[in-house]
């Protein structure tokens, strides 16, 4: 599946994503590992020029410090209320950010 950065999607009508998988924020798609996060809700989630960070949902989601994590998920963030994703890129690694965080780096 070709991607294109800065791309708005629909979870439903692009990617057959409905049910109660909609509402789960990593989902498999075509073998491709798609993660969406929301930018503007409770979590402290931020695009930076190098890549995208994310807050830990819980402790165990956490890379461990001094660890590269060899993660390759398609991103999408959501800026605001409704129905469109935008896909900021595919990372090619994450590691831990900070004691809240993980970043994906492009």
């Amino acid at each position: 599946m070709k991607l294109t950065i800065g791309q708005k999607y629909n979870k439903k009508d692009d990617f057959g994503i409905t049910g109660i998988v909609q509402q789960w924020s990593e989902v498999t798609v075509e073998g491709e590992l798609f993660t969406f996060f929301s930018i503007f809700e409770r979590f402290d989630n931020k695009k930076e020029e190098d890549g995208f960070v994310y807050e830990g949902r819980a402790p165990y989601t956490l890379i461990p410090d001094n660890k590269k994590a060899d993660i390759h998920r398609q991103v999408f963030i959501k800026e605001e209320r409704g129905s469109y994703w935008t896909y900021i890129g595919k990372g090619k690694y994450e590691v831990r950010y900070d004691e809240k965080h993980n970043k994906i780096f492009w």
